[in-house]
């Protein structure tokens, strides 16, 4: 009896803890995520402000290693772009959104790579558009990334659960195990 209030225990708690675990990083995956997108968008305002005032110059002297900038023509030839030499825009989701909204926004999903690229697009005052992208782990990269702290946490959990479920299923069975019941 002391072994299967034990085992229960220990289960019980070794799942709310998992499931705890799972829940909290879906939560920050999604709050952090929201967080890199206001900050595409507000590097994004302020590269727009930068190409209209002083065109490729501007773009020419960027070296980020974390954004890419991607100067757009309204027809969707590419006019500049940080990275590489691009093929035509005019298909993509925040380029036409940019160019029907003033602005537009998309993801994508790289199988690849393992990463989501987050786009932003602003029309600007010429009629052409000013992309910036950038690129963020999946939540399954950053699951493995994160295996040896998840693993301490959940061993000194479990080490934690053990030590207090033995103790717990003693004292529930002890009463029990006091009881005479030839003379009650």
């Amino acid at each position: 009896m002391t072994k299967k209030i034990f085992h229960s225990i220990l289960l019980v708690a070794g799942t709310v803890l998992l499931a705890s675990l799972l829940v909290i990083m879906g939560c920050l995956y999604e709050y952090f995520g929201s967080v890199e997108k206001k900050q595409l968008r507000d590097e994004l305002e302020l590269a727009a402000v930068a190409v209209e005032k002083n065109g490729t110059e501007y773009l020419s002297q960027l070296s980020s290693e974390r954004y890419r900038l991607t100067w757009i023509e309204n027809d969707g030839t590419v006019f500049y772009d940080t990275v590489t030499d691009a093929e035509n825009h005019a298909d993509r989701v925040e380029v036409k959104q940019a160019l029907e909204y003033g602005e537009g926004e998309s993801t994508r999903y790289s199988s690849t790579l393992l990463q989501k690229t987050m786009y932003c697009a602003e029309r600007l005052a010429d009629g052409s558009v000013l992309r910036i992208s950038m690129s963020r782990a999946t939540a399954g990269v950053l699951l493995v990334g994160m295996v040896q702290p998840i693993l301490v946490v959940l061993i000194m959990a479990l080490i934690l659960s053990f030590v207090l479920a033995k103790s717990l299923s003693r004292r529930i069975v002890q009463p029990l195990n006091k009881l005479d019941l030839e003379h009650p």
